[in-house]
């Protein structure tokens, strides 16, 4: 058992320190593995005459090959290893007392590691260890993030690492060094800035800016909208500042959005606790982040708005269609009835009293369309359609046209006919000008399709295009080009520029070294033999698998031949009864019951902490009491009706949630049962691959208002709106799980579900639905030594396979 000094840092969970530094326990197979001597190594082994020399030489070498480590053991400590090696290489029991001397375990640890290529560690090498530990903090400011890329340089530098605390005392050293580095930093900020940066963490009667400004919106009402604009107008400064600012810092994105979410996850009287410096630069990444969110916000609500309006004109063209054909049924007799009259009228009628009885028959009005129906002139629904736009005039001003003068859109090439129209809007309606002051006459044809200003125009003999309907016109190239991806803002997350997210060309030509210093050996080759070498492993597998189908060896497939040719269909297994009768023995369990019994077994209560780290009454949190609190939420009860049902005071209920159940008390208490559970024996019995553990990533639909992730879905919602919450489950287990709106997709989020995997539990394969297929991430979860096998439907099969 590792023992970890409270006055250091905890760089990795328990379980995972224990792992890493316990001596390896075999099963056979292993034993087979890790014991088996080549030539050389057999040549190394008789260099030592004693038979208990020799064995434990073996026993070092195949631990050694097993973790790259040395162990302190006796030969009692091993007793099923001895006993292998015996029978293997001395033909049956031998005898022998006594310990190996130092001297000799010495020079056998120093033929192991010449025999790898390894070296062992020494203090010397310390200083480099810091200065590659001091980079990675830039990449990875979380300690267990930065410890874990630190064991992969050791692995490709071939080093023996050290002792725990050895990797501790380091980490401490260079934190240390990092937090000054960018405390120096920090204070270079001007006064004028600092001075705005603290005033967002100010309690003004009970509240701050910082709340304010990282509060969520729920829909895309008007009003929200209109406050997501006027909080990036209010961050407009100081995120232009940021933007200058933290390339200066010289750390990565990953660590900008862990500083940024720091800030988003404590209290502002937490922040305030902090060191200014440190708690400035949080807040200077935090704004830096939450702009950009603001911005996506806003970018999300115009899509959302412009599809709803195109729609919405797709309904009332629809209906004004309907309508046109009823009106020309409904005229069809009064038309034929004034045929019939018209060669026969009384020719002494006068012009009035002839226009009276012929509009009698057929009204004034029905006579254009009656007469373009019988030219062969179809109903023009498209005309219909920009009608229906310019009576919504007025819902474009309130919805859209704000959102078109906070957002800085750009296109991926210059001088571009919608960049033109674009800025032609902005600048009129940032000058305050009025839509009837905007004149765009059709003689710009370079700007505006001539086959688009017929209905662009109010009246045909207008000389200017209506304003409104060249706004939503500009409005609909815009909303096609964002989907293209041609149209971006690269103050946003997920609608800038994909050259904006790539590394710069300089750093793809030191590839080569930078792959090195990392420990990723796949990437340098990942374009030229990694990608031959997997396309011949595909075209094997092609030919292997039509050879089975052919032999009939595939018992999935089912061949048949019939007079059109050959063909085949899939066998699926006959569904029996399943057995529930071990299931009917067990007892009914009330499920606080359950909920008392796992907090008994894994402690969960102990991660759910006070918000307040100091100054708090009552800081432990009451089993019963959460229970009912957590409950009333699962269930939507609500305190009031909890407090009724359980005869506990509403107050305490109230004052748990709001103190004690937040997001990240969950996430903690998650992991809490997640590393309970996976320590269990039975836990391993659910791999369906051997000696590794299978997860699988997807999303379940649930039906929510009140989110601004809330979206529209007939295929798993109906008619009307919901989330995704998309889980990685590792045997029956969510070791990390995310919410995402319905219009997103799951593949985006797979690698950020697996990376940020907080559990002891370490996935070797992920697997998933179609929806989890990302041509990135065939390499990224490469590159860590994840498998990943998506599109898997039976994964017994596969794991057979």
């Amino acid at each position: 058992m590792i023992m970890n000094d409270s006055k250091r840092p905890q760089l990795l969970p328990e379980a995972e320190v224990n792992e890493l530094y316990a001596r390896p326990v075999f099963n056979k197979e292993e034993r087979k593995l890790y014991f088996e001597l080549t030539a050389q190594e057999k040549q190394l082994t008789n260099l030592y005459t004693a038979t208990k020399t020799r064995i434990y030489f073996i026993l070092q070498l195949g631990y050694f090959k097993a973790k790259q480590q040395f162990f302190k053991f006796n030969f009692e400590d091993v007793p099923d290893d001895v006993e292998y090696i015996t029978n293997q290489y001395f033909e049956g029991t031998i005898q022998f007392s006594g310990c190996v001397s130092r001297n000799v375990i010495s020079t056998q640890k120093d033929k192991i590691l010449s025999q790898f290529s390894y070296k062992a560690w020494n203090p010397t090498q310390r200083k480099l260890i810091e200065d590659h530990l001091l980079e990675l903090l830039r990449f990875y400011p979380q300690k267990h993030n930065a410890m874990r890329q630190l064991l992969l340089h050791f692995e490709q530098c071939r080093l023996v690492i050290p002792s725990y605390r050895i990797f501790q005392d380091m980490y401490s050293s260079t934190f240390n060094i990092e937090s000054k580095r960018l405390d120096e930093l920090t204070k270079e900020i001007p006064e004028c800035i600092k001075t705005k940066i603290d005033e967002l963490t100010i309690n003004n009667d009970g509240i701050t800016e910082l709340n304010l400004i990282r509060q969520d919106p729920k829909d895309f009402q008007c009003m929200v909208m209109r406050e997501e604009a006027d909080k990036a107008q209010r961050l407009q400064e100081l995120y232009d500042f940021a933007s200058s600012y933290i390339p200066k810092l010289d750390i990565a994105k990953n660590a900008v959005r862990y500083y940024a979410q720091v800030t988003e996850d404590y209290p502002a009287a937490r922040l305030r606790k902090l060191k200014l410096e440190r708690q400035r630069l949080y807040m200077i990444c935090f704004i830096y982040h939450r702009y950009q969110q603001i911005i996506d916000n806003l970018i999300g609500s115009f899509i959302y708005r412009v599809r709803l309006f195109q729609d919405a004109g797709k309904e009332a063209a629809e209906l004004a269609y309907i309508k046109h054909h009823a009106s020309l049924s409904l005229n069809f007799p009064g038309a034929a009835k004034f045929m019939q009259w018209f060669p026969t009228r009384d020719k002494t009628l006068s012009y009035d009293e002839l226009n009276d009885i012929a509009y009698g028959m057929l009204p004034e009005s029905e006579f254009s369309s009656f007469a373009q129906y019988l030219d062969g002139i179809k109903f023009d629904k498209k005309a219909a359609i920009w009608e229906f736009y310019e009576n919504q005039s007025r819902s474009f001003a309130l919805y859209l046209r704000p959102i078109l003068l906070a957002v800085k859109f750009e296109y991926f090439e210059q001088d571009s006919r919608l960049m033109e129209m674009i800025n032609l809007l902005r600048e009129h309606y940032q000058a305050g000008k009025a839509p009837k002051q905007f004149k765009l006459s059709d003689d710009m044809g370079f700007t505006i399709p001539q086959n688009m200003i017929p209905y662009l125009k109010t009246n045909q003999l207008d000389q200017y295009v209506a304003p409104h309907l060249f706004e939503f016109y500009v409005y609909e190239r815009m909303l096609h080009q964002l989907d293209k991806g041609r149209l971006y803002c690269n103050d946003s997350i997920s609608y800038c520029d994909l050259d904006n997210d790539l590394v710069p060309d300089a750093l793809v030509d030191q590839i080569d070294e930078i792959a090195n210093k990392f420990g990723y050996d796949k990437l340098p080759g990942y374009c030229d033999e990694h990608l031959d070498n997997a396309l011949s492993m595909l075209d094997q597998a092609w030919k292997s698998t039509i050879n089975r189908i052919k032999n009939g060896e595939n018992s999935g497939i089912k061949i048949k031949d019939n007079n059109d040719g050959t063909d085949w269909t899939l066998t699926y297994d006959g569904v029996g009864e399943l057995d529930i009768r071990p299931l009917q023995s067990l007892p009914k369990t009330e499920i606080s019951e359950l909920l008392l019994f796992i907090g008994h077994k894994t402690n969960m209560w102990s991660g759910f902490t006070h918000k307040k780290s100091r100054y708090v009454k009552k800081d432990k949190l009451d089993p019963i009491v959460s229970i009912a609190a957590l409950l009333s939420q699962a269930f939507g009860l609500g305190e009031e009706a909890m407090s009724e049902m359980s005869d506990l005071p509403y107050n305490l209920l109230r004052h748990t949630r709001e103190n004690f159940i937040r997001v990240e008390t969950m996430c903690t208490v998650n992991d809490l049962i997640c590393n309970y559970t996976s320590s269990l024996p039975i836990y391993k019995k659910w791999n369906l691959l051997d000696d590794k553990l299978l997860a699988d990533a997807d999303g379940q639909k649930f039906s929510a208002t009140g989110t601004i992730q809330s979206r529209y879905s007939k295929k798993y919602i109906g008619k009307g709106r919901g989330i995704s919450l998309y889980t990685l489950t590792a045997n029956y287990i969510a070791v990390n799980a995310k919410n995402i709106g319905l219009n997103e997709y799951e593949g985006h989020s797979l690698f950020d579900m697996v990376f940020n995997n907080k559990t002891d539990v370490v996935i070797d394969a992920v697997t998933g639905d179609n929806h989890s297929i990302n041509k990135t991430n065939y390499v990224i979860l490469d590159a860590i030594d994840v498998n990943y096998m998506p599109g898997i439907k039976n994964i017994k099969e596969a794991a057979k396979d």
